[in-house]
Parts: structure tokens; sequence; C-alpha cells
């Protein structure tokens, strides 16, 4: 039905006082958008010619209709505003189909080590820096998603063989890909590497790879058109990285570029060697590292990112750990993997489940602004916490001044890993 709209509204000029009030009284404070709540006024006869017009194109709305439109407008928002819902601290496990897990790894450019609820994951392409191409990158991906399905491996540690924690992007990849582009024709990546046969995706990962393909062009992630998989799933598998259920921790070996620091800052505690070098240097070839950015704010706040990303400032060990990447820093492999055997007697004290509880908890409020939504989430989490088997078995070892079930049996190896430790010269009979 047809709205006939009734004059009483009015847009007035600020060199016209608004009606019923004397332009004797107008101030600093008179709002020439305001409503008028006085009676609706009798249709007014056009002015003369050669008058004033400034009355002829007045459109004046009622306030009762004007406060419809705010209510069905608010009405909208508060129904799809995004501040309502709850965090989700859940990755998307439907990006990737694994081809090898723990038990049965085969993969050689990463090496996994698995103890009692530990698992030590090497970065192994040394006379390549552990640079990432394809062996390094499925090697990472196979060993996160088994890690998101073994709850019993509680700590998981990420380091590698040789001088370098890991390069970033292998050059050689970059520069096949560009011969590919100029050329029509892919022959590999042109990276060296121990290749083993890998699985394709399953059909219902594939049919999410579509979905997703399809929601971030909409969202506008490739302004080109064109979708980048490969790009995806390398956002994917900073996100699947941060958000492993284990303790993780970087025991870094050496210095750190590009993706490197991605590798670094996505394990929840860093402890480097002395002599590690971390730097961001994308910037000075025109480029920016955005899609390890998230990882890296969060453990650099604002205003050290700025400066890390911006400047490509080279940051020694020390100096990492005063903008927030590294925790500790160690003289050699040897102390490092030491502060991994402490760090695992404190984990092995921690009910499982509450260690992987209070990581997606700290993971899911970062950032959330304070008020009533946090405030019920909060509450929903600490009452999920109480309700669960560890926390009831828990409470009643406690007051039954018993251990817990999960110290029984520590976290460690019987022969721990030595990756990177040099044995000192032995000395002449």
């Amino acid at each position: 039905q047809a709205c006939e709209w009734t004059p009483l509204f009015t847009p007035l000029s600020p060199q016209s006082p608004p009606r019923g009030r004397p332009s004797s009284t107008m101030g600093d404070d008179w709002d020439p958008m305001a409503f008028d709540e006085g009676p609706a006024e009798t249709k007014q006869d056009a002015p003369a010619s050669g008058g004033d017009d400034s009355e002829a194109n007045i459109v004046r709305i009622k306030k009762e209709d004007m406060d419809e439109v705010v209510q069905s407008i608010m009405k909208k928002l508060m129904a799809e505003e995004p501040w309502e819902a709850n965090p989700s601290p859940k990755p998307d496990l439907m990006w990737h189909t694994k081809t090898h897990g723990c038990a049965d790894w085969q993969h050689h450019d990463v090496r996994c080590e698995v103890g009692r609820g530990i698992a030590y994951l090497i970065f192994n392409r040394p006379n390549e820096n552990n640079s990432m191409q394809d062996t390094l990158g499925a090697g990472i991906n196979d060993m996160l998603f088994a890690l998101h399905e073994r709850p019993d491996i509680r700590v998981a540690v990420f380091t590698g063989e040789g001088r370098m924690y890991c390069a970033g992007g292998d050059p050689k990849g970059w520069q096949a890909m560009a011969a590919a582009a100029s050329s029509g024709e892919y022959t590999g990546d042109g990276t060296n590497g121990v290749r083993i046969p890998l699985r394709g995706p399953t059909d219902e990962v594939g049919a999410a790879l579509g979905a997703l393909a399809q929601r971030a062009l909409k969202a506008g992630a490739f302004p080109d058109g064109n979708v980048n998989i490969g790009r995806l799933q390398a956002a994917k598998q900073w996100n699947t990285w941060a958000m492993l259920p284990q303790f993780s921790i970087c025991l870094a070996n050496g210095s750190a570029m590009g993706g490197g620091v991605g590798c670094v800052c996505s394990c929840d505690y860093v402890i480097s060697v002395k002599k590690a070098y971390f730097v961001l240097s994308e910037v000075k070839i025109g480029v920016i590292p955005a899609t390890i950015s998230p990882y890296v704010i969060a453990k650099l706040g604002v205003s050290n990112s700025k400066r890390f990303f911006c400047a490509a400032e080279n940051l020694s060990a020390t100096r990492a750990m005063d903008y927030g990447i590294v925790n500790e820093v160690v003289e050699n492999m040897k102390e490092g993997h030491e502060r991994i055997q402490e760090w695992c007697k404190l984990i092995s004290q921690c009910g499982p489940r509450a260690v992987q509880a209070c990581k997606e908890m700290t993971i899911s409020l970062a950032g959330v602004p304070l008020g009533e939504v946090l405030t019920h989430y909060t509450c929903a989490l600490q009452a999920a916490g109480y309700l669960t088997d560890e926390a009831q078995k828990g409470l009643e070892c406690e007051a039954a001044g018993k251990l817990p079930p999960w110290q029984s049996e520590p976290i460690g190896f019987d022969v721990w890993p030595n990756v990177g430790v040099v044995e000192g010269k032995k000395k002449k009979a």
C-alpha cells in the first residue's frame, strides 16, 4: 500500500531558524537536523513567482514513520550483529587429506619422533636451510592433521636440522613458478626434496575446498577473480598450526626468515639459540607477509609489529625476546632440549583437556571487546570445564589426597632426541 508523506519533518538551512523558534533565540547549540515534534501543518500554497523558493522543495516525514524506519534498521542490525556470536577456537580441518600419520610416518623432509605424550617434528632440509616448498609443506600438513587426531600427545616440539630453523619460501620454487607463468608449462617447482606418493583430496575435502574457494572469491580474497587454492591452503595451515590441541614449543635451532617466522609465531612457546636471527624482509622486494601476519601480531602486539614488518629489521634472539617473538634464549641446542624436558615436567602435572581448553580460551578471547557477550561466554566455559570427566576426577583426587591419573606417567622419551646437539671434542690422551 502506497504511503502518503505528510509534511512534518523539515530539513532546515542554517540561515533559517527552526519553525516555532524565534530567530533571536538561536544559539550555537541549534541543530538544523533536529526533529520538529509540533503539530502537522496544513498544505501550504506554492510561493509566488520570483519569491523565496526555499519552501518549494521541502520534504517532510512524520516522526512516527521515521521512528518505524529506525526501529526496523536497528532490528535488522541486532539480528545480524557479529559481536553477538561466541568466539570459536575450533579450526577448519577440511582443506587437506592426510597421507601419513605418526604411526606410519614416511616423510623424509619432515621427521617425526613420538614418545610418551610428546612428539618432535623436525624440519629436515638442512642443505636448503629448511626452506619451504612442496615436500616440507606436505610433511608439515600431515603432521598438523595427525596431531589434531592425537589427544594422547600433550606436547609438540618443532625444530630443525642444520644451521637455520627455516629460511622461508625456497627461491628455486619462486623461479620455477615465474618460468611456468611465462611459458605456460609447469615442470615441477625446481627444488630439491625427497618426494613420496601423496593422497589426493577426498571427495568431501574436494567439495569443501570448492566451497571455500567460492566464499573467498565472494569475500574479495582474490580481486583479479582467479582463485589461488594454494594461497588459501597456506593461510589455513597457519590457522591449523596455531590451534593445535597440544602445547606447542618451537626450539629454534637457528635463524628464521619470512614464512619461517610464521613457523615460529604459530607455536605457543619459543626457545631460541642465542645465535639465531629473525627477520621479515618481504617489504624489500615490494611484497607483504599477509597470511602469517595475524600470528606475528598476536606475538608482538601492534606497535612492535609495525616496526618489524615495515622496517625489515633483523632481530637477534635477545632482541626478539624483547619484541615478544621469543620467550627464552639458550646458549645451544643441548640447553634447549634440557629446557623442553623441564617444560614437560610442568605440563605433566596439568590435566590434558584443561590445558587444551585453556589454550582454546586464550585464542578465542584475544581481542574480544569487554562486555556482556564475553561475560556470558566465559561463564559457559567455566561451567563446561567443571562438567568434564577430567575435572570430576581431578576434584575427586584432590579431596582424597591422591594424585590425578595424568600425573602417573610423566611426558617424555626413554631416550630424548638430540637434534642439533654437537658433541664436544674429545681430549687427546
